[in-house]
C-alpha cells in the first residue's frame, strides 16, 4: 500500500469512529504511517516504543543512528491533544530530540522545541487528515517524517526554515499595518498626495 492509499483508509476509519483509544491510533495510523514514510516498525533500533525519559515514557522514539532519538512522537486518544504538548516538550528539551509530533490520529502537530516561543509558535505545522487531502497530507507527512528525509537531515532542515518563514510572516503581518498607519497619518504627506 503506498501512503496516499494508506491516508486514505485511515481517513475513512476517522470518519467511522475507528479509533477509539489510544492504543487504537498507534497502532492503525502511526504505526502504518511511519511504515509507509520507511521507518522499520519492526526494528526496535529505529521506532522504540515506549521510550522512557526521565522514569516517564514518549511513546515512540524514532532512531537514528540506531537507539539514538531524532524525534519524539506522542500519541493521544483522539480529541486529547491539548495538554500533550508540555509534556511531549520537557521529553524532547531534555534529551536534546529537535523534532516533537503530537498526534490523535486525526491531527498531527510537527514541532521544534528547541525554538523561541510559546508551544503554539513553536508549532511548524499542524496537519489534519480530514481537512486536507490526501496527496497534500501525504507530501507533508513525507516532507517532515519519511525516514529517508531524516536520515539526511533535510526533514529537520526544512522544518526550520518553515519555521522561520512562518515566523517572518507573523511578524509582517503584526508590522506593516502599524507601519501604513504611520505613513498615513503624516510622517510624510507627499507620498500620500496626489500629482496634478
Amino acid at each position: 500500500m503506498t501512503l496516499s492509499e494508506t491516508l486514505a483508509a485511515v481517513t475513512q476509519n476517522l470518519r467511522a469512529g475507528r479509533y477509539p483509544n489510544e492504543q487504537a491510533v498507534s497502532q492503525g495510523v502511526v504505526l502504518r504511517v511511519l511504515n509507509d514514510l520507511g521507518w522499520d516498525v519492526y526494528n526496535p533500533d529505529h521506532v522504540w516504543p515506549e521510550y522512557s525519559v526521565a522514569g516517564r515514557r514518549v511513546d515512540f522514539a524514532l532512531c537514528f543512528p540506531a537507539r539514538r532519538p531524532a524525534v519524539f512522537v506522542e500519541v493521544k486518544q483522539p480529541g486529547r491533544v491539548d495538554g500533550g504538548d508540555q509534556q511531549l516538550f520537557e521529553y524532547a528539551f531534555h534529551n536534546g530530540v529537535p523534532m516533537a509530533i503530537l498526534c490523535d490520529g486525526k491531527t498531527w502537530g510537527f514541532y521544534l522545541p528547541a525554538e523561541q516561543g510559546t508551544y503554539d509558535e513553536r508549532r511548524v505545522y499542524k496537519l489534519d487528515l480530514l481537512e486536507r487531502a490526501t496527496e497534500e497530507a501525504a507530501d507533508k507527512l513525507r516532507r517532515y517524517l519519511s525516514f529517508q528525509r531524516t536520515v539526511s537531515g533535510e526533514a529537520i532542515d526544512d522544518a526550520r526554515s518553515d519555521y522561520r518563514d512562518r515566523n517572518r510572516r507573523v511578524l509582517a503581518q503584526k508590522t506593516i499595518p502599524e507601519a501604513w498607519i504611520h505613513l498615513v497619518e503624516g510622517e510624510e504627506p507627499s507620498l500620500i498626495e496626489s500629482r496634478d
